[in-house]
């Protein structure tokens, strides 16, 4: 009962805020949030809620993943982009005896140095620009239902500058108890500002998400299905005032057609995929429509959108690695590295 009074709460606060959320991509601050942040999520597509594998990191994606078991592991994570931007963050979990369990994680994106000039175009000092975010979880388990929350402190900083926010995360999870089943709900970043830039009128990165994950149980393969951007039908971007008059081919396929029916549905979905080859090792690989259609090259699509990884467990670490693929010729590398203190503690003692 208490677990369907949260989901009650949830999908009132879902549908509370649609109308003051329903923004096209690029048109939100703090978009940091929604880039993949550690090898699991990346290798299954970029999008997902439900992987209840026991991976601390997931808690960036749904809060109610985290459960008692994880308590004492430690991940760290590094994602070099091009010219010199990269992304790194730190997860940590402890289980406490009357309160429960919780995390911290802190996650930094830095976009690097950047020369400065002033209106005159003469050269001024140097500056940086990054994001930042520092998140306290905590989830609770009823039965087979699993809730949680994230709270989080977000920062924009540029060359002095920056702005900064308060966001939430509500999310519940069904571990089913018998069968290798888990699905995922997780309404993220409701919130409110602390600070702005002058002049900000963007919205914050509002997202409703959805997906399961199920292993048949005599097939080495478990499959994951995530729905993203919930509550808004069109993810796609098309301008007809960006066609000239004389018809030529502009942002858009060759006959300058707006996405179709099938585009839209399925640019709100992630596919995800496992191949388990014992305990210790699983090979990864995923489809992000949206990341396929968003960032295509005029004609040439390649493999843009798909994403593979593996994860090795040794009796001490675990180490992670995925790419993704956002456009022909265009990777994302993500490296994980991870442990859990207890076990090192206790061989010490």
């Amino acid at each position: 009962m208490r677990f369907q009074k949260v989901i009650l709460s949830l999908l009132v606060c879902m549908l509370a805020s649609q109308t003051a959320f329903a923004q096209i991509g690029g048109l939100r601050t703090f978009e940091f949030l929604e880039l993949p942040n550690h090898a699991r999520v990346a290798g299954l597509g970029t999008v997902n809620v439900s992987s209840n594998a026991g991976d601390v990191n997931m808690v960036w994606q749904n809060p109610a993943l985290l459960n008692a078991d994880m308590g004492g592991q430690v991940s760290f994570n590094f994602i070099p982009f091009y010219a010199d931007i990269y992304n790194s963050q730190l997860t940590y979990a402890q289980n406490f005896e009357n309160a429960g369990i919780f995390s911290l994680g802190v996650n930094y994106l830095s976009y690097g140095s950047f020369k400065g000039f002033d209106n005159t175009g003469a050269s001024t000092n140097d500056f940086t620009a990054a994001n930042y975010a520092i998140q306290i979880s905590h989830s609770r388990t009823d039965g087979a239902f699993q809730y949680g929350a994230n709270v989080k402190f977000v920062m924009s900083q540029i060359s002095g500058f920056n702005q900064s926010a308060i966001l939430t995360d509500f999310g519940g999870a069904f571990i089913h108890p018998e069968k290798d089943l888990s699905i995922g709900l997780v309404i993220k970043n409701i919130g409110f500002y602390t600070n702005k830039y002058e002049n900000e009128d963007r919205s914050l990165p509002f997202d409703v998400q959805l997906g399961s994950t199920f292993k048949p149980e005599f097939m080495p393969f478990r499959f994951s299905l995530t729905l993203n951007r919930l509550y808004q039908y069109d993810l796609s971007y098309f301008d007809n005032s960006l066609i000239p008059e004389d018809d030529s081919n502009v942002f858009t396929d060759i006959s300058n057609n707006p996405p179709n029916t099938f585009d839209k549905i399925f640019q709100h979905v992630t596919i995800g995929t496992e191949l388990i080859l014992g305990e210790n090792i699983n090979l990864r690989a995923g489809y992000n429509h949206l990341i396929r259609q968003s960032l295509k090259a005029e004609q040439v699509g390649g493999a843009g959108g798909f994403t593979f990884g593996f994860f090795v467990h040794t009796k001490n670490f675990n180490i992670a690695y995925s790419s993704a693929i956002y456009q022909a010729g265009s990777f994302a590398h993500f490296i994980t590295l991870g442990s859990n203190l207890k076990n090192i503690v206790k061989k010490k003692s």
